[in-house]
C-alpha cells in the first residue's frame, strides 16, 4: 500500500512520511512541476539521511514515490557508525569555533582597557 503525506493546506507532512519509511512502507508525494520534482526529492534525501534512512526515490506521473532501500546488517552498522563519527566531528568543530571566539572577544577587552 503507498500513502500520500500531504496535510490540507497541500504541504508535506515529514513526520508522517519519515514514519511510514520507518516502517518499511512507501509514500508518494503530489509534485506539480519539475522544480518541485527536483526540490522535494533533495529534501526526502536530505531529511531520511539524517534520520539514518536509505531511500529509493522515483519519479511517476505527478509524484515522487518514495520506497525505503532494504539494507544488510554490515550496511546498517557502517551507516550508523558513521553518522556516530560525523556527529563527533561537527560537535569538536563547533567547541573549536566557540573557543577561538571567546579568546578573540578576550582579546578585544584587553585593547579596549
Amino acid at each position: 500500500m503507498v500513502s500520500t503525506v500531504e496535510d490540507e493546506a497541500g504541504e508535506v507532512d515529514w513526520k508522517a512520511l519519515i514514519d511510514l519509511l520507518r516502517e518499511g512502507k512507501s509514500a508518494e508525494i503530489p509534485c506539480e512541476n519539475e522544480r518541485d520534482y527536483i526540490r522535494r526529492e533533495n529534501q526526502i534525501v536530505k531529511r531520511a539521511e539524517k534520520k539514518g534512512i536509505a531511500v529509493v526515490v522515483q519519479r511517476g506521473d505527478g509524484v515522487l514515490r518514495i520506497e525505503p532501500r532494504p539494507e544488510t546488517a554490515g550496511e546498517e552498522a557502517t551507516v550508523q557508525a558513521a553518522g556516530s563519527d560525523f556527529r563527533g566531528d561537527r560537535q569538536q568543530e563547533r567547541q573549536q569555533r566557540r573557543e577561538a571566539l571567546r579568546a578573540e572577544r578576550g582579546a578585544e577587552r584587553e585593547q579596549s582597557d
